[in-house]
């Protein structure tokens, strides 16, 4: 099995990809683990909790601000029917446009959920800042089409070394929540600059950059479904934070929740990898018209994802309490139970990545995904509703890992066009050494 692996030429290239996205994630996960909990224990719950509030709000932005386009301008570079330097230009104008547009409705929100924190209004604003500079972030579009993932990882490496030290710097100057956020923020501004140098460096032919209109209207007239789908899946990840804030009496179970489910979301980096490389091996296999082929690939890309998972959930379960205590200390004991069941919910999450990455987008399904995560969203926000007043931030785990198997699981199982995802990703379960050939 192994040998036929790789042998296979399709196969090497989606391990050579994932290796170098792997082997970004490992190196900068060995330096956040660590800086991470500097940072937290340097701010303490309260405080940290604070910033994570903040970052919560931006994120449910954030997500909208790409627009919905990642998979479907990776299918464009692919089907070819423009000119890479026009696919490209459009998308970064695009986001630049949506980053500035969030930007302003950033601010309104929280100046609307919490007028008299002026705090909390100079953190969202420096914070939401980055969804402009993160336009550039097209080209890892151009990246995942052809599969160069050495391009952006190198970027990536070297902006968080660049941000960690100053992080690390800002504990020892005795720094504030504002100038690590700063920080936070040139972060993105680092690999932005970064990615559309190494593009202009490493292209192939000199296609123009352009804008053009005709493009534009046919990527936003594709992507709003997953415009709204993005949205809904970010708030009802991001909710749980924002309701623990706004119905604990200080935010230091927000720092709490968010030290656990930082640990939780560490390994996601594994799978997103692998979903990432096999995108655009599952969208040519559709194209071709080797439905054999494609549905294979698309359960194998789900084994993979679940059984993975299991590895990283079990481990995170038997180790969560002194992971907890050497990283954070004392003061964030009840981080532990939070982030055994917080690791599990991450396995649903993922696979339902995997599903909307590629395959909802190959059977055009998806206007399906808001209908499926709406309902995610309202199972969270009522599960959080029930259980975070007498649970805390225990029950905010509880409740989304519910949520997470709701959507990736139960909810499509009630559409006709998408049981059928269902039955893949139960049965990847039960077949981790069945891997079919692709």
């Amino acid at each position: 099995m192994k040998s036929e692996i790789f042998r296979n030429p399709i196969a090497k290239k989606i391990i050579k990809n994932a290796s170098w996205l792997i082997g970004d994630k490992i190196f900068t996960m060995i330096i956040g683990v660590f800086v991470t909990a500097i940072i937290a224990r340097y701010f303490g719950p309260e405080r940290y909790g604070i910033f994570n509030y903040a970052l919560s709000l931006v994120t449910l932005y954030t997500a909208f601000s790409t627009l919905g386009m990642e998979t479907l301008t990776v299918k464009s570079v692919l089907d070819k029917k423009y000119d890479e330097g026009t696919i490209l230009c459009t998308s970064l104008v695009l986001r630049v446009v949506g980053g500035i547009l969030l930007t302003v409705f950033s601010i309104i929100t929280i100046s609307i959920l919490d007028p008299e924190n002026k705090l909390l209004l100079i953190l969202v604003f420096i914070l939401s800042i980055s969804m402009i500079f993160k336009a550039p972030e097209v080209i890892e579009y151009w990246i995942q089409a052809y599969q160069r993932a050495k391009l952006s990882s190198i970027v990536r490496m070297v902006s968080y070394v660049l941000t960690s030290l100053l992080k690390i710097l800002l504990v020892v100057l005795g720094g504030t929540l504002i100038h690590f956020s700063i920080i936070h923020t040139s972060g993105v501004v680092l690999v932005g600059l970064g990615l559309l140098f190494v593009y202009f460096l490493k292209r192939e032919g000199s296609s123009k950059w352009r804008f053009d209109f005709g493009y534009a209207k046919s990527i936003l007239s594709q992507s709003w479904y997953l415009i709204i789908s993005g949205l809904m899946v970010t708030l009802y990840m991001q909710i749980d934070k924002i309701m623990l804030g706004s119905l604990m009496a200080t935010k230091a179970e927000v720092g709490i929740y968010s030290a656990a489910t930082s640990i939780a979301s560490m390994w996601y980096f594994v799978p997103m990898a692998i979903i990432t490389s096999y995108k655009p091996v599952i969208m040519m296999k559709k194209n071709e018209g080797d439905e054999k082929g494609y549905l294979n690939t698309v359960q194998n890309l789900y084994t993979i994802v679940a059984w993975t998972g299991i590895f990283f959930g079990v481990i995170i379960l038997i180790f969560s309490r002194l992971i907890v205590s050497v990283l954070y200390g004392p003061e964030y004991a009840g981080a532990a139970s939070i982030l055994s069941v917080s690791i599990w919910a991450g396995t649903f999450a993922m696979l339902g990545s995997a599903r909307s990455s590629a395959w909802l987008i190959c059977e055009n399904l998806q206007k399906y995904s808001i209908l499926i995560i709406g309902i995610g969203l309202l199972t969270n926000i009522l599960l959080n509703y029930l259980l975070i007043p007498t649970m805390k931030g225990f029950g905010a785990a509880i409740a989304t890992l519910i949520t997470q198997i709701v959507v990736a699981i139960i909810a499509p199982l009630f559409v006709t066009k998408m049981r059928i995802s269902s039955k893949m990703i139960l049965r990847s379960f039960f077949q981790c050494s069945q891997l079919k050939k692709i």
